[in-house]
């Protein structure tokens, strides 16, 4: 029986749970936890008498010597859960995620215990196996949530940019880029802890509106003379999705530390990749208020992007990349010249003005002056070389884009509304929940099974359902006919993207591109600039990939 099943049969049965079962529960709990090494020797009878007195046992119920395995973790919780409701145990009555979480959080070792673990691991088996490890740990106790990440639909299609990754997210809700503007301003007023990602959540039982974090555990790094932490998302947009934070709380910020800390974490973790959203409103991620990076161990659609320029600055090549987004992409071994570059680039970008494409380097926002240029940047390791993607970003809103003019544009919000962020920079779309039912409705369309009549005014994907039938027709079987949506949502998505670039894929972008990049030039102060381009007609053709060039 699956974790789904077995809960659904739960929560379907009228039988109350006994305090038998509840026993049965907490020691099934607690042999998984020292199965997968949570609880160490001694650890199981302390934590067994703890979860006892959670959920009001004097005493076991029931035969000591029944086998305990077998059962799934999550099943024995939440048959927890349905005992404390049923007990009317009011410390307990918690939504079902927070309960997993303060359950988790006595079967979670010591802060300090997971870091000696981790620092053991590293230094005796490497960076990749350290990661892999704290992976474990951090899904074993449930902090990352595995099962709903594996609920999520999933699929790759292909695009003029080459295949792009889709994912349904069905387990995190849709945030509109108007509330995270207004949670970023926000944010001064303080609380404890200041926000989801300050380290003061580690072992916090959460409150009304603020999530349980008993079982989360950091490991603490130091980058570039300043302390970080290193935790893994527990909504896993990919496998070993991770979080890389400030120690401090303060709003995020790119500057010439970034790159540099970029590069540390590089030198010290080369199988991962790291990056920053940009630091602005509407092209920035959902958490503007705490500085931090976003990582992990997964290939993007824009590593293996086209090129369409490509020249020397000192010992690092430069390129344009064929990707919907501005991106620039610098690689090299010099560490130290590469953050030159980068803080060059990025100084010019935050005061650089086209007025003929509509970019503006400041303007007012609600009568305060607020800045519009500033990057969002990636970094990974390609053999030995560093690789930095630096992306142009520019937050204008007027008043036929209110959400933003290089956002993704209203007639794609049926699609994607929310902020255009790191992680989709580089390919790999989330897309909310709701649009799974607006799929199979369209599914229904192409198949005949509804007419078109039958469509609500409302309806957010009418103008899309017309297209699509006035292109493709009718569609013999269903299967055909999610083939044709999964890879119309890609265009969709793909498209999107290009809204949100200041330089368009065209020949009318690469003008704006080497207009900027003139200026950029004469600021790389007595660095080598030596043009090797490639054709921009063929790169649009399909140039050549990254994987198909050489350092």
């Amino acid at each position: 029986m699956s974790v789904e099943d077995g809960i659904d049969s739960l929560r379907n049965t009228s039988e109350a749970v006994s305090t038998a079962d509840a026993t049965r529960a907490i020691r099934a709990l607690v042999a998984a936890g020292k199965s997968c090494g949570l609880l160490g020797e001694l650890d199981d009878l302390a934590t067994t008498n703890a979860l006892f007195s959670l959920f009001g046992l004097d005493e076991p119920d029931g035969d000591d010597t029944a086998d305990p395995s077998g059962s799934e973790t999550l099943e024995s919780i939440e048959l927890l859960r349905r005992f404390a409701l049923e007990r009317k145990l009011h410390h307990l009555d918690l939504p079902s995620e927070k309960f997993v979480s303060r359950v988790m959080g006595y079967l979670t070792p010591r802060p300090s215990e997971v870091v000696e673990a981790f620092r053991r691991c590293f230094d005796l088996e490497g960076a990749r196996a350290a990661v892999d490890w704290f992976y474990r740990f951090s899904q074993n106790t449930r902090y990352v949530r595995a099962d709903l990440a594996a609920r999520d639909l999933t699929w790759t299609a292909p695009t003029r940019y080459g295949e792009l990754q889709i994912t349904i997210n069905r387990s995190k809700p849709e945030k509109d880029p108007r509330d995270i503007r207004a949670a970023g301003e926000r944010s001064a007023a303080g609380g404890y802890p200041r926000c989801v990602l300050c380290v003061e959540n580690v072992g916090y039982a959460g409150r009304p509106g603020f999530p349980e974090r008993s079982n989360h555990r950091l490991i603490p790094l130091d980058l570039a003379g300043e302390r970080w932490f290193l935790q893994f998302s527990p909504y896993v947009y990919y496998p070993q999705h991770c979080i890389l934070l400030s120690e401090e709380h303060r709003p995020m910020r790119i500057d010439e530390a970034t790159f540099e800390r970029i590069l540390a974490f590089l030198q010290r973790f080369p199988h991962m990749f790291l990056g920053s959203n940009a630091d602005l409103p509407i092209v920035g991620g959902s958490i503007l208020s705490h500085d931090h990076f976003q990582g992990g161990v997964w290939h993007f659609p824009i590593e293996t992007a086209s090129v369409l320029e490509q020249w020397r600055l000192g010992e690092t090549t430069a390129e344009i990349l064929h990707w919907p987004l501005s991106t620039l992409r610098l690689r090299g071994h010099d560490s130290e010249e590469l953050v030159r570059l980068g803080s060059s680039l990025l100084r010019t970008w935050r005061d650089y003005e086209d007025p003929e494409r509509g970019i503006l380097a400041e303007g007012l926002w609600h009568g305060k002056r607020e800045r519009h240029n500033t990057i969002t940047v990636i970094g990974r390791r390609r053999n030995e070389a560093f690789e930095l993607d630096l992306v142009l970003r520019n937050n204008r809103c007027d008043e036929t884009h209110p959400d933003g003019i290089f956002h993704v544009h209203a007639d794609k919000h049926h699609i994607k509304k929310e902020n255009i962020g790191l992680i989709e920079v580089m390919g790999l779309a989330i897309l909310p929940p709701r649009l799974e039912a607006g799929l199979d409705r369209m599914a229904s369309l192409l198949r005949g099974e509804l007419p078109p009549a039958s469509l609500a005014d409302d309806f957010p994907h009418r103008a899309w359902a017309e297209d699509l039938l006035a292109r493709v027709g009718r569609v013999a079987d269903r299967a055909g006919a999610w083939t044709i949506l999964r890879r119309d949502v890609a265009r969709i998505f793909g498209e999107g993207l290009e809204d949100c670039g200041v330089f368009k894929p065209d020949e009318e972008g690469l003008r704006g591109w080497r207009r900027f990049l003139a200026v950029w030039k004469a600021r790389c102060d007595g660095m080598c600039c030596t043009d090797a381009e490639t054709s921009h007609a063929a790169a649009l053709k399909g140039g050549t990939s990254a994987t198909e060039r050489t350092e």
